[in-house]
């Protein structure tokens, strides 16, 4: 039985781009988060990192994954405000974000570890929307070493947001 074609709104698409990205994050699947930005870039505590293959080895050098594959994350996204020109094909999302994190194995409970910002940039190509842009701003910044690798050059950089 062949499904039915739903048609989203490009608001809807966009947002679900942005739920997306954290589901991949938290998943441990920097594979996914990577192919969200094929044709796009991650701006992230002074490093760019451009294109799918850049973005997934920026993960996986700079986030520290657990046992279970995972980064022991729940990345939260909220109050996005979209702003969308469907004549030229760009958007802008700006949107919340607090990343908690545990880590039992470790005496860490469960907290926030970091509170900023997404600022974002789509285009829709061949009819789709995709990140062009995604720059991550830190605003509060916790204990997060159970989850930035300290060793990677991006985690240097946090103190200096």
């Amino acid at each position: 039985m062949e499904q039915p074609i739903y048609k989203i709104s490009s608001e809807r698409e966009i947002e679900n781009l942005i739920a997306q990205y954290t589901h991949y994050l938290d998943a441990g699947d920097f594979a996914g988060v990577a192919g969200l930005f094929k044709h796009g870039r991650i701006i992230s505590t002074g490093t760019v990192s451009e294109g799918s293959k850049d973005v997934e080895n920026h993960l996986k050098t700079n986030l520290q994954v657990y046992p279970n594959g995972t980064p022991n994350t729940a990345h939260v996204t909220t109050n996005t405000v979209l702003k969308i020109s469907e004549n030229d094909n760009s958007a802008t999302a700006s949107s919340y974000m607090s990343i908690f994190q545990v880590d039992l194995d470790r005496d860490f409970a469960l907290q926030p570890i970091i509170i900023g910002r997404y600022e974002d940039i789509f285009a829709r190509l061949e009819g789709a929307w995709h990140f062009k842009e995604r720059n991550l701003l830190l605003n509060l910044i916790g204990d997060y070493s159970h989850h930035a690798n300290p060793e990677a050059p991006g985690t240097k950089n946090i103190e200096n947001d």
